[in-house]
């Protein structure tokens, strides 16, 4: 297959899904990772294609959903050390509710020596990872979405306001530097607003590479928070305080 016609395979694979790893392309196009990686960085310059983290997407899908796959390793190091902040805060006996964001998702690792927790999720892969903690699980229901391991819609809306939590930790695709929290899930936003009203302390996680991203629908503003974990000083924040 001659460069040109690889190129246009790579596209026509992305129209079909969206988004892609190189791995998954060099299979499809028969051609090496080196090779695909050089047909992505000529796509990206004629404007056809964004590189993500781990893989490619259509340039007019950028605000399009990245399967979890995909987004989990990006600035994973950064995650692991929120999630961690994050779970210091929680105490033995706490009801805990975690969105399906791949950075809260993490949060359950760092809960071993924690007693008697309740732990709610829409999240199936989080709720598989919390099985040897000493806590009772508890999973929303509804619409499964299988990209980003993450049950959706009313139904799951409907369970979420049955409960009441004493923590609610959750993260997003963008939050910009006025404090506005978005993302590009229309369903996972939904969720999460109804997820805000149901928890007592509400803890936003946020890594930098997100600050200054402004994603298709606004979950809510920094005011609507208790509390905002990040990896350096977010731009409203006074100097002396520390994060």
């Amino acid at each position: 297959m001659i460069q040109y016609e690889r190129q246009q395979h790579i596209l026509k694979i992305l129209q079909s899904r969206g988004t892609a790893s190189v791995r998954e392309l060099s299979a499809e196009v028969f051609a090496s990772e080196a090779s695909v990686r050089r047909d992505i960085e000529a796509l990206e310059q004629q404007g056809y294609v964004k590189r993500i983290y781990g893989g490619v997407m259509l340039s007019r899908h950028e605000n399009s959903i990245i399967p979890l796959d995909l987004r989990d390793p990006e600035h994973s190091a950064v995650k692991e050390q929120l999630a961690q902040r994050a779970a210091t805060l929680i105490p033995d006996g706490a009801t805990v509710l975690l969105d399906a964001s791949s950075t809260t998702r993490r949060i359950v690792r760092h809960l071993s020596h924690r007693r008697d927790l309740r732990i709610i999720t829409n999240n199936l892969r989080l709720l598989h990872e919390a099985q040897g903690l000493n806590a009772q699980l508890y999973g929303t229901g509804g619409a499964y979405n299988p990209s980003n391991h993450a049950f959706v819609g009313p139904a799951a809306e409907a369970y979420v306001r049955s409960v009441s939590a004493d923590f609610f930790f959750f993260s997003s695709q963008g939050i910009t530097e006025e404090g506005e929290i978005t993302d590009v899930s229309e369903e996972e936003t939904s969720l999460r607003r109804v997820m805000l009203t149901r928890a007592r302390r509400r803890i936003f996680l946020c890594d930098s590479s997100k600050i200054g991203v402004r994603r298709v629908f606004t979950l809510c503003t920094k005011d609507d928070v208790d509390d905002v974990i990040c990896d350096i000083k977010l731009p409203w924040e006074d100097e002396k305080q520390q994060f």
